[in-house]
């Protein structure tokens, strides 16, 4: 499957940093680069584009500023140097969020995200079956349905999971990371040492913080590259 795109920053080293890093990948094709938004525009409208990678603060117009101005954007994954604007590129449904420098190992793992995407867009990869998991709560086997989770607080050989529509948690007998592994991690994601939340409960995020409905819950520094790299493009849309 080949991955078209197209690039734009107006700093000409990092765009051909960037260049020469996609070229690497034997399935992405790029199909032009731009130093200003506003010519990319028109390119846009005449050529099929699967995937724009696109700066943020840029002289003539702000890269968040034009994906607003377009009306069927590609797929777009942000590269900047600035941590302030993830907010915004979460409202914008950005699949990804790069920060400069940009590695190869996370640029690897943004590509997989599009890959992903549009292979789900193509109906080539079918639905997991299972939508549940199957828990022990005061000596009873509980099934609880992924959408029903809010967020799950590890306490050290215990959990809490924490459900939509149930004032108490329910509690029962694991670990974090145990518990994590039961989960598909296109839905789940782990913000802290104590903390993995339901993504389609996200309703904001800031650099320390995540807001879930009528709770608010730290990032931990070591889980910050997790927020970073969000699947923003599957979140759902607020």
């Amino acid at each position: 499957m080949k991955i078209k795109c197209i690039l734009i920053d107006d700093e000409p080293f990092a765009l051909n940093l960037l260049e020469d890093d996609l070229l690497s990948f034997s399935h992405i094709e790029v199909l032009a680069k731009f130093y200003s938004p506003i010519d990319a525009a028109e390119y846009l409208l005449k050529n099929e584009v699967d995937v724009l990678f696109l700066d943020i603060q840029m002289p003539e117009m702000l890269g968040t500023q034009f994906i607003r101005q377009l009306e069927n954007p590609p797929l777009v994954i942000f590269t900047t140097a600035y941590h302030q604007y993830a907010v915004e590129g979460f409202e914008l449904n950005a699949i990804d969020y790069l920060l400069k420098p940009i590695g190869k190992e996370r640029l690897t793992l943004s590509l997989r995200k599009v890959e992903d995407l549009i292979r789900l867009r193509k109906n080539q990869i079918p639905q997991q079956d299972k939508t549940f998991i199957v828990i022990n709560v005061e000596y009873q086997k509980t099934k609880i349905f992924f959408n029903e989770i809010n967020y799950i607080e590890g306490l050290k050989d215990y959990v809490k999971i924490y459900l939509k529509n149930r004032a108490h948690p329910l509690l029962t007998r694991s670990n974090l990371r145990g518990m994590e592994a039961k989960l598909p991690s296109s839905q789940f994601i782990r913000i802290h040492n104590s903390f993995i939340v339901n993504k389609l409960s996200i309703k904001k995020i800031t650099q320390t913080k995540l807001l879930l409905p009528d709770v608010e819950l730290p990032i931990g520094k070591k889980y910050a590259d997790n927020i970073t790299s969000f699947d923003w493009a599957n979140a759902i849309k607020k």
